[in-house]
């Protein structure tokens, strides 16, 4: 991804663990509480973040994220709750597992998900998804600084493929896990991967 203006650094980190996510739930419009090991995460994901010394924070308007960039922010550090940054919407699928949703008859359109023949395709079309994070990592990596975002696996992804020009199956042998991010460099116009891997590393370069 080529912009304009001067070098800036942009943390991009997946939430905490979810009940969901222990359960192989597909959430990603409605909401999921922290298990005991999210709320340990959340709590050392804000620290590492706060003390990473961002000018500003983004985050998803889902809870899972949005806890910790609130905690992380402190109140000192400007916050914005960006829409654009919030998971892909599962639709009739959302709190379902692979398992349910085949039982039901459900399909989704996702990489690396394969249509299953006279399924009902539920929730966002990837081609809307990948558009309006798209869209959203265009603000993200405008601002020089240090910016730090929270959001989702399928956010983080799409963010990386925009701004390191992956294609879609590429990023998708990227394993994001709860807690998990990219540090990307904007400089003379280009993206590129500082680290990739556990926040408590990223935070530390």
């Amino acid at each position: 991804m080529m912009r304009e203006g001067g070098a800036g650094l942009v943390l991009v980190v997946r939430h905490p663990e979810t009940e969901a996510n222990a359960a192989r739930r597909y959430v990603g419009a409605s909401e999921s509480p922290y298990t005991p090991l999210g709320a340990s995460q959340a709590a050392e994901l804000a620290a590492l973040i706060a003390a990473w010394c961002p000018d500003r924070i983004y985050t998803s308007p889902r809870e899972r994220a949005c806890a910790v960039a609130r905690a992380a922010a402190g109140g000192v550090i400007p916050l914005t709750v960006l829409d654009a940054i919030g998971e892909i919407d599962f639709g009739c699928a959302e709190q379902m597992t692979a398992d349910e949703m085949q039982a039901a008859g459900f399909s989704l359109d996702y990489p690396g998900l394969p249509g299953l023949e006279g399924t009902t395709l539920c929730g966002e079309s990837w081609a809307s998804f990948e558009q309006r994070v798209s869209e959203a990592g265009e603000r993200l990596a405008a601002d020089a600084g240090r910016t730090a975002v929270v959001t989702h696996g399928g956010v983080v992804r799409v963010l990386m493929m925009s701004w390191l020009g992956l294609d879609a199956h590429a990023a998708f042998r990227l394993a994001v896990t709860n807690g998990v991010g990219a540090l990307i460099g904007f400089e003379d116009g280009y993206a590129r991967l500082l680290a990739f891997g556990p926040a408590e590393l990223l935070c530390t370069v």
